[in-house]
């Protein structure tokens, strides 16, 4: 259902939400893309194999591998269009994931910061 379709009947947020999921704005080579892959082979060590092991289950059980994907997308248009974004803020810095999606700029792993504060 696309939003021309809905016309002015009542949504539930939840009917709105998985609508807005299902339907990424993004090309086909990264819709495509094996997101776990990808952020595996960035990994430089066994500690970030590891950790990005743990992320990465905790964001498939959350069914946000799009979310990833899109992610990488939207940081490949803002370097390729030399937009500059911020270091990080709150606790999306907690994510090693996002690090190397370079989303932000803090390693957790170097501050030892808990996924779980990502996940609060």
């Amino acid at each position: 259902m696309k939003y021309n379709e809905l016309e002015l009947k009542a949504v539930t947020i939840e009917d709105f939400d998985c609508m807005n999921q299902s339907n990424w704005l993004m090309p086909d080579e990264y819709k495509n893309l094996d997101i776990a892959e990808y952020v595996l082979n960035l990994c430089e060590s066994e500690a970030a194999l590891q950790r990005v092991g743990q992320e990465l289950l905790l964001y498939q059980a959350r069914n946000l591998f799009d979310l990833l994907r899109y992610l990488k997308f939207l940081i490949d248009v803002m370097q390729k269009n030399n937009l500059i974004w911020g270091v990080g803020r709150g606790s999306s810095v907690a994510s090693y994931v996002l690090y190397l999606l370079k989303v932000h700029r803090i390693d957790s792993l170097h501050y030892n910061l808990d996924i779980e504060e990502f996940l609060r």
